[in-house]
C-alpha cells in the first residue's frame, strides 16, 4: 500500500508559571510549529508497470497529468485544531491557505493535555464538508448528501495526535495520511464502430470520515461521476452538442477517472458505464470489483468494448461484468454492493 505522509514537528518552549487554586489560565507555553509535507509514493512506477505498451503511452501521460494535483506534496490549505483532552473544548485553531509543502506557526496555549486534529486540502473541494469542528469527538468530513456528485478534486490528508504538554521541552511528529483514493478506467474501443459516447460513475465508497477515531462511514454511499481524461465526442462548451468522430479518429485507448474515499473492507464496489451507440441505442455495463479500494492508492481497470457497447474486463480476476442491452434511463434496478 502506498502512503502519503506529512511530517509536523512541534517544539514547545515552556515558561515558568504557577498554578493557584487550580486555575491554569496563566500557565501557558509558546508552541513553535513547523509543518513539512513529504510525499512517499510509487505512482509513476505503477503507471509505467500497468500501462507499459506503446498504445497505452498517451493514456499514461494523460493520467499522470490528471493525477498530479491529486497525489501532490503541496498543501493548498490547512485546518489545525487543538482540543482540551479532558473537556473536549476547542482551545485554538489555525486555518489558512498556504499552497506550499512547508510552513511554520507560533501559538500561545495553556499547559494541559490536548487532542490535535489536522486536515489539509478541503477548501477547494466543493464535494466535502467539515462538520462538528467544535469538539474532537464530533469533527468529521462528509461528502455532499446527494444521490450523485462529481469527483473530488484534491487529495485530502488528516491526522490525530494526543499532546501531553508539561514543563519539559517536547517535540512532536505528526503523520498526516491521505484518506482519498483514485480509480482509472482504461478502455479499448475495439470493435465498437457505432460508439457515440461513453460515461461512467462509481458506487461503494465511504461518505464520511471521523478524524479523531480514524473511521470511515458508509451510511449513504454516493454515486460519483467519472471525469473524462481521454474520450470521444466530448460535448461542446457552448450548447452541449457533440461533433461525432469516425471510428478511424478514435484514440486507441479511452480513459476516465474518479477520486473518492476508500471502499469498505469485505464488500464489493462498482463502476457503471453507459455507452451510447448510433441510432439512439444504449448499453449499460456494471463492473463489480472484489478487492477493496484503499486510501492513498490508485486502481487501474482495463476493459474492451464489444460491438454491442458492452464492456468486457481484461487482465484481472477480481472484476466481473453485467451487461444490459437496449438500456433506457429510469428502468434500471439499483444494485446493492
Amino acid at each position: 500500500m502506498k502512503r502519503w505522509l506529512v511530517i509536523l514537528s512541534v517544539a514547545l518552549i515552556t515558561n515558568a508559571c504557577c498554578i493557584i487554586d487550580d486555575d491554569i489560565s496563566g500557565c501557558k507555553s509558546d508552541f513553535v510549529m513547523n509543518y513539512q509535507l513529504q510525499l512517499h509514493t510509487e505512482m509513476s512506477v505503477q503507471l509505467q508497470t500497468e500501462l507499459d505498451t506503446e498504445v497505452e503511452l498517451p493514456v499514461r501521460n494523460a493520467l499522470q497529468k490528471w493525477l498530479d494535483p491529486i497525489f501532490s506534496d503541496t498543501a493548498k490549505d490547512v485546518d489545525l485544531r487543538f482540543f482540551s483532552e479532558e473537556l473536549d473544548e476547542l482551545r485554538h485553531q489555525i486555518k489558512e491557505e498556504i499552497n506550499d509543502n512547508r510552513t511554520s506557526y507560533t501559538i500561545y496555549l495553556p499547559k494541559e493535555n490536548y487532542m490535535h486534529l489536522a486536515v489539509a486540502n478541503i477548501v477547494s473541494n466543493p464535494q466535502v464538508r467539515l462538520l462538528g469542528g467544535e469538539h474532537a469527538a464530533t469533527m468529521e468530513l462528509y461528502l455532499q448528501q446527494q444521490q450523485e456528485i462529481n469527483s473530488l478534486n484534491t487529495g485530502i490528508f488528516t491526522a490525530r495526535l494526543p499532546m501531553h504538554v508539561n514543563d519539559s521541552t517536547t517535540e512532536f511528529d505528526v503523520h498526516l495520511y491521505m484518506i482519498t483514493a483514485a480509480v482509472a478506467l482504461v478502455v479499448d474501443p475495439g470493435d465498437c464502430s457505432d460508439l457515440v459516447s461513453l460515461t461512467g460513475s462509481m458506487m461503494g465508497s465511504a461518505d464520511g470520515f471521523s478524524i479523531r477515531d480514524s473511521i470511515f462511514t458508509y451510511s449513504i454511499p454516493p454515486r460519483i461521476n467519472m471525469e473524462d481524461i481521454i474520450n470521444i465526442n466530448p460535448p461542446s462548451a457552448s450548447a452541449g452538442a457533440r461533433t461525432l468522430m469516425s471510428r478511424a479518429e478514435f484514440p486507441e485507448r479511452l480513459c476516465m477517472g474518479v477520486v473518492s474515499l476508500p471502499t469498505e473492507e469485505n464488500q464489493t464496489w462498482s463502476v457503471t458505464m453507459h455507452a451510447t451507440l448510433t441510432n439512439n441505442r444504449h448499453t449499460k455495463t456494471v463492473l463489480t470489483v472484489k478487492e477493496p479500494l484503499k486510501a492513498g492508492t490508485l486502481r487501474i481497470l482495463k476493459c474492451h468494448i464489444a460491438s454491442n457497447g458492452g464492456l468486457e474486463p481484461s487482465g484481472t480476476a477480481d472484476v466481473g461484468a453485467s451487461v444490459e442491452l437496449d438500456w433506457k434511463e429510469g428502468t434500471e434496478i439499483e444494485i446493492e454492493i
